[in-house]
């Protein structure tokens, strides 16, 4: 849990807010105190979607599917308001861990732990099946672990079967490595139904007794390829399991067991999780529909019945699961009366706990050249460099764009104190006054310590001191020699503007430094890279890497170390599904850029029947575009021309025939530039004069280079702008300018506000907790509006905000790409 927000109201609906579970795209689920004194987990849909009518159904939808569903394995709804201005829902909150996360800190759960876990879910589910809905995304994540059992969560995407009325977004619904081959064949209409969920079931099942999906690992492709084709991999499933799930992932789901059926086969006596002895574990009676939820009306959900039946659980994932319940049960009822910290006589910082000075000064950094660009310093890092203009986009660079500068705090951030920016770590605002007051009245046991560690935590990366005299160190994995060179160039110049404009302000709480290191787009070299920036303890995130494989290579190195690492330009939607803890996706991802290309294509373009053109030697990238596409094109019932082109088919002439002759008078091409102005080539040579489109795989010089006059007219959706052209950006274009004799290439400017993005979340960090671990956490739940965007992000996957932005067009005339402005993701009318 986090702190509140500033920004956060003191309560909704009459519940108190205590704090931030987490934070999404579409809305913020807190920590609230009922009237009752319940702990709920309320969530709240931000007001920018409560206007979309199409997103409201959808959430009266989940309202209405949580008071469908009685069963004391599903987490209950406690209140909810629909049709408030900023909908919102509370279902009772349960402190325990994932199983994603339980698996993943202390390894596989043994059989007896599975039986019980496979048998109350598949209660569960036989009571959502019961009330004639699917929930659809049955994973790990959530599956949440109590004490007296699993609850079942999330029913956001949940509906009847055959309902395929507000599946709005025309993407294959729910995890890859957890759908049954009807979701990811898109069998919305006919085949989706509860043996869905039951394949899912086993999927959660395998996972839970070896460590990973029954369909493997790698690109999103290459998983669903194995739901729909390949036998499931259950190597390492105990033999007492094994046909059941055999069962639950049959290809055909007229042959799967029904969930209740699940539930019977697991059922019974079951060995104690640790040693395999008889135990209570799975013998459990099963509660019966009209049941109260097991520790419903408790502080913390589930905490007093577990007592009955403590060792469903290996002793270490118990162990983590009584923890995060003593946590929750520890946390204060804060009453609505508002203390002023100044009138108490006591010093502001009294409030703070004990501990918050044992950081230490940040380790001395290394040296080592690194890759530089023309016009820029030789060496690796940059502190405050002579060469700087002073105010170069602004002495202060929270003035100079349509919010927030580098590392300024935005205006959800509490105003500063006499000591500026640093204060922060000694003088908590007043919500968090207000936390810490009620736990300083809490005198028994560890209630104290529980709100300690949630505001001072231990870390696991390298402690660090507060002031002016502290540097920090933002590292920037690139390809600058690779075939990505341009873009990692252009990254590198515009993370080094915001280090040595943020360097210039007088009330810097700190110094910034930079790092660079160049993995070439190469995967191996990219996890050396990693290496090398990890092993400076002063590097507190990094930016990149360029590609989105030198992003997935390197990704596992970062989490393991709980860094920050920040991606520009990697945007495969593969990168979000890993798991990782650490990563954040500041651009769109890949997925949904084909709604931004059906808009242009079928309003401005007008385009009658689409043809798309799947060109495999581009791998994920060109499956994400053309298959996403497709399925909006399907789903909206407009036609379309569907290709897949070998990558080893060099003639694209008989593919232009084919969609020629199927009608098709516009082409999107998913690939990338070489082939790309090949296709280009071929449709100047027929005569095609139809609309022509692409991704940001063809945003490359290189293609109508290439492509010569055939790629004129060619229209470019890319999660990328031109700072020259796009208003709020005119002081960073011309800082560029100044700085390297050049206007910024794609992606200077947006790799300059994910360097503001780090630095505005560390310096609103309370000092003694800037660090590694606790920054993840901050970047993953602030917003900072960024000279080309705002960003904020999914505090589950890191996934940028999806708000309809962040994708523009570009057309080529005259042999060059010129900026057309920002792409719309609905078609007109």
């Amino acid at each position: 849990m986090h702190p509140p927000h500033p920004s956060d109201p003191a309560s909704i609906a009459g519940h108190r807010l205590l704090g931030r579970l987490g934070a999404g795209g579409m809305g913020v689920v807190h920590l609230a105190r009922a009237a009752d004194g319940a702990l709920v987990a309320l969530k709240v849909v931000h007001a920018e979607y409560a206007h979309d009518t199409g997103f409201r159904e959808r959430f009266r939808r989940e309202v209405d599917t949580l008071r469908r569903i009685d069963n004391p394995w599903v987490v209950p709804l406690v209140a909810a308001d629909p049709e408030a201005p900023e909908p919102w829902l509370a279902t009772a909150f349960v402190p325990g861990p994932s199983l994603a996360e339980a698996v993943a800190l202390h390894g596989p759960l043994p059989a007896p732990s599975a039986r019980v876990l496979g048998q109350r879910l598949g209660e569960a589910l036989g009571d959502v099946h019961a009330a004639g809905l699917v929930h659809r995304d049955v994973k790990p994540g959530n599956v949440l672990l109590a004490l007296d059992g699993p609850r079942l969560i999330d029913f956001g995407i949940a509906r009847e079967p055959g309902d395929t009325a507000l599946t709005a977004t025309g993407l294959v619904v729910g995890t890859p490595g957890f759908l049954a081959p009807e979701q990811v064949q898109g069998g919305e209409r006919d085949g989706l139904g509860p043996p869905s969920d039951v394949f899912a079931l086993g999927c959660v099942l395998a996972y839970a007794v070896t460590g990973h999906s029954p369909f493997g690992t790698g690109p999103v492709d290459a998983l669903l390829f194995r739901a729909v084709h390949e036998r499931p991999d259950l190597d390492g499933v105990p033999d007492e399991l094994a046909p059941l799930l055999h069962a639950c992932l049959a290809k055909d789901p007229r042959r799967r067991p029904t969930a209740a059926d699940v539930a019977r086969g697991l059922a019974g006596p079951a060995g104690h999780p640790e040693d395999g002895t008889p135990g209570p574990g799975a013998a459990a009676p099963v509660r019966g529909r009209g049941d109260r939820a097991p520790g419903s009306g408790t502080g913390a959900a589930g905490t007093p019945a577990a007592e009955a039946e403590p060792s469903w659980l290996p002793d270490a994932v118990t162990r983590l699961v009584a923890a995060r319940a003593a946590e929750g049960a520890a946390l204060p009822d804060i009453e609505p009366t508002e203390i002023d910290a100044g009138a108490t006589g006591r010093d502001a910082d009294s409030g703070t706990p004990s501990g918050s000075d044992r950081g230490t000064q940040a380790g001395s950094r290394s040296s080592g050249a690194s890759r530089g660009v023309p016009g820029s310093p030789s060496v690796s890092r940059t502190s405050p460099a002579s060469d700087a203009e002073p105010g170069a986009a602004g002495t202060d660079p929270a003035a100079d764009g349509p919010g927030d500068g580098p590392a300024a705090p935005g205006a959800d951030a509490a105003a500063p104190g006499p000591g500026g920016a640093a204060d922060e770590g000694a003088r908590p605002g007043r919500r968090r006054f207000l936390l810490l007051a009620g736990g300083a009245a809490l005198t028994a046991g560890g209630a104290a310590a529980a709100l300690s560690r949630w505001w001072d935590d231990d870390t696991t990366g390298p402690a660090t001191a507060s002031g002016a005299g502290t540097t920090f160190t933002i590292g920037l994995q690139a390809d600058l020699t690779g075939e990505g060179r341009r873009i990692g160039a252009a990254q590198e110049r515009g993370v080094r503007l915001a280090v040595e404009e943020f360097n210039t302000r007088r009330d810097a709480p700190f110094t910034l430094s930079l790092l660079v290191r160049d993995d070439a787009g190469d995967p191996r070299r990219a996890v050396a890279a990693a290496g090398e920036l990890l092993a400076d303890p002063s590097v507190v995130a990094v930016i990149g890497p360029t590609t989105d494989a030198a992003a997935e290579a390197a990704l596992p190195v970062y989490d393991k170390a709980l860094t920050p690492l920040v991606s520009v330009s990697a945007g495969a939607v593969k990168l979000l599904v890993l798991g990782s803890r650490s990563f954040l996706q500041a651009r769109p991802h890949d997925s949904l850029l084909p709604f931004f290309l059906n808009a242009h294509l079928r309003g401005t373009a007008r385009s009658r029947s689409i043809g798309i053109v799947h060109d495999r030697a581009a791998g994920d990238h060109a499956w994400e575009i053309a298959g996403s596409l497709s399925r909006l094109l399907a789903q909206a019932g407009h036609p379309y021309v569907p290709k897949v082109i070998s990558a080893l088919r060099q003639d694209f002439g008989p593919t232009v025939d084919a969609l020629l002759s199927g009608g098709a008078d516009s082409v999107v091409f998913a690939g990338l530039h070489d082939r790309g102005a090949a296709l280009a080539r071929t449709l100047h040579g027929r005569g095609f004069t139809g609309a022509r489109a692409a991704a940001h795989g063809l945003l490359d010089p290189r293609f109508p280079a290439a492509a010569g006059e055939a790629a004129e007219g060619w229209v470019i959706a890319a999660p990328v702008l031109d700072p020259a052209a796009h208003p709020g950006a005119e002081k960073f274009t011309a800082a560029h300018q100044r700085r390297y004799g050049a206007g910024p290439a794609p992606y200077a400017a947006e790799a300059y506000d994910a360097a503001g993005l780090v630095t505005h979340a560390l310096t609103r960090l309370p000092a003694h907790r800037r660090d590694r671990k606790n920054l993840t956490a901050a970047i993953r739940t602030t917003a900072y509006q960024g000279v080309t965007q705002k960003l904020s992000f999914s505090q589950e996957n890191g996934a940028r905000t999806i708000d309809g932005t962040g994708v523009h067009l570009w057309k080529v005339a005259e042999g060059r790409f010129h900026y057309v402005g920002p792409a719309q993701h609905v078609v007109p009318g």
